[in-house]
């Protein structure tokens, strides 16, 4: 019978290798965010070849040969700690962007497997089909070498058959007999294919990978911009600072100091990359609703074609009944003894429905490639579940 290739395995239920890839390098980043500390460590020191060069030394006490001084600050608005969620965020989206272009890539490769898959079903079927026919127009050309011999027919008949049943050997041995060759053919699956545009636009519109994609750069883009504040451009930082000074003819002595210095940029930086990232913002908006209409008119294209293969294989299904059933009719008669009986016409007769049976067989196969074309627009979900067979 006739039927297509159902796939519910997921075109793309997750590569652990992949996953596991990004999610370690995901994991890898946050790790090195977050050990962004703020603290540092910072040292100095001092020589004067001549204690009496300091202009501003007040008494013996102030002046001093020899300075050491360490410093250890904490710049609490550069450490992990100031937008670490949003920062995290931002890995995590990236992380999400890096899967769906893996998937890009294979979708295609899915819809190519699920072609594949019917063609070898298809093609069980068509072998057995050519098999048929060409043992048929074996046993034409027989009759009508026969008659040619008898001059009741002229060679230009013999020639259109073997010209014919060349013809069919050429495309029978394009076949990869993966499958066996179909033995029956008297019961074709007379069905159409209707595709559920509704629940397959919205499936679409909420995993497509080209406008999930612009929607993941979006919430990038807006974790960006909250991220980018004028906070994150200044220094806030508490310190601990220890001297120590050597004199000569006095005791060298040290002290200890806690203090808090800051650091303010006095520009508008900060506010001119928040507007740059709302307009890319708004350019992804715009491409996504261009991109939208075209998925959507390419899917109606594509659903449109099916519809035209279903009204096709419903006239050749009708076809090959009425052939059938002309057939089983000349047969009745035959051994009825109605009519003179010729063997060539009556193998023309069943070569006109092997003919039918060979065309009903490309358009169903071209109907389903059409389907799996749609697959090509859907994100973890096989097209089939959109899809169902109805009986002529």
């Amino acid at each position: 019978h006739i039927g297509h290739a159902y796939f519910g395995t997921l075109p793309y239920a997750g590569d652990s290798l992949l996953d596991q890839a990004l999610h370690e390098r995901t994991a890898s980043e946050i790790q090195a965010l977050k050990s962004v500390t703020g603290l540092e460590f910072s040292g100095q020191g001092y020589y004067r070849p001549d204690e009496n060069l300091g202009l501003d030394d007040a008494d013996a006490v102030s002046r001093y040969r020899g300075k050491i001084q360490v410093q250890v600050e904490w710049n609490i608005l550069q450490s992990s700690l100031y937008k670490r969620k949003g920062r995290i965020n931002e890995l995590h989206i990236q992380e999400e962007i890096d899967r769906k272009r893996y998937l890009r890539d294979n979708l295609g490769l899915w819809a190519n497997k699920q072609k594949e898959i019917s063609r070898l079903q298809y093609d069980s079927l068509l072998a057995g089909v050519l098999l048929h026919r060409i043992g048929n127009l074996s046993l034409l050309s027989a009759a009508q070498h026969y008659l040619l011999r008898k001059q009741q027919i002229s060679s230009d008949e013999l020639l259109d058959i073997l010209n014919e049943k060349a013809e069919a050997e050429r495309l029978l041995a394009t076949i990869d007999r993966k499958y066996v060759p179909a033995t029956n053919l008297s019961h074709p699956k007379d069905v159409i294919v209707l595709v559920d545009t509704a629940k397959l636009m919205a499936q679409v519109r909420a995993t497509q990978y080209d406008l999930s994609t612009l929607e993941l750069r979006m919430d990038y883009l807006e974790q960006r911009r909250k991220n980018t504040t004028y906070w994150g451009t200044t220094t806030l930082s508490p310190f601990i600072r220890y001297s120590y000074y050597t004199r000569s003819g006095l005791p060298n002595s040290s002290n200890m100091d806690l203090g808090v210095s800051f650091r303010l940029p006095l520009s508008a930086e900060s506010r001119r990359k928040r507007k740059t990232l709302q307009a890319e913002q708004d350019v992804l908006i715009a491409e996504k609703e261009a991109v939208s209409l075209k998925v959507v008119e390419d899917i109606q294209m594509i659903i449109n074609d099916i519809e035209r293969m279903n009204r096709s294989v419903a006239g050749e299904v009708q076809r090959l009944h009425q052939l059938k059933e002309y057939l089983a009719m000349r047969g009745e008669a035959y051994r009825n003894r109605i009519g003179g009986y010729s063997l060539p016409a009556r193998l023309k007769e069943y070569n006109n429905y092997l003919n039918c049976w060979e065309r009903l067989l490309s358009l169903a196969y071209q109907r389903d490639c059409l389907i799996a074309d749609l697959q090509t627009f859907l994100t973890g979900t096989s097209v089939w579940l959109y899809c169902r067979e109805v009986e002529l």
